[in-house]
């Protein structure tokens, strides 16, 4: 099932700026390993331009949590974008930090939003 952030604003300095994400990843099942499709995107320029910027396929084995962290200090806007394979009561929540690594904010599962297919990656 494909999810997104959407396009997060990352205000340019100051002490709401953005400097990196981490992405926790928990399978709370007791006995299913899940796969799990990450992609990361920043927005940049006059046109806001996609930029591909990361993307890990991987394994989440039963009672296990993996925490992925990208930096988006350069975006202008950042998203995430999702998809599980296999999945089982599996748990994905966004974590914007500054440079010191406070939370600066949150993107907790329920508040993603579902979208027909990952978006293609060119190469």
């Amino acid at each position: 099932m494909p999810y997104t952030t959407g396009a997060v604003y990352n205000p340019p300095a100051g002490l709401n700026h953005i400097d990196r994400i981490q992405i926790s990843c928990l399978n709370d099942s007791t006995m299913v390993p899940i796969n799990l499709n990450l992609q990361i995107f920043h927005f940049r320029g006059v046109n806001f331009t996609r930029f591909p910027v990361g993307e890990a396929l991987f394994q989440i084995n039963a009672q296990q949590l993996i925490v992925q962290t990208y930096s988006v200090n350069i975006a202008d806007y950042y998203e995430v974008q999702m998809n599980f394979y296999s999945a089982v009561n599996t748990m994905i929540n966004v974590f914007a930090l500054d440079a010191a690594g406070n939370v600066l904010d949150r993107i907790l599962q329920p508040e993603l939003t579902y979208i027909d297919r990952l978006s293609i990656i060119p190469t």
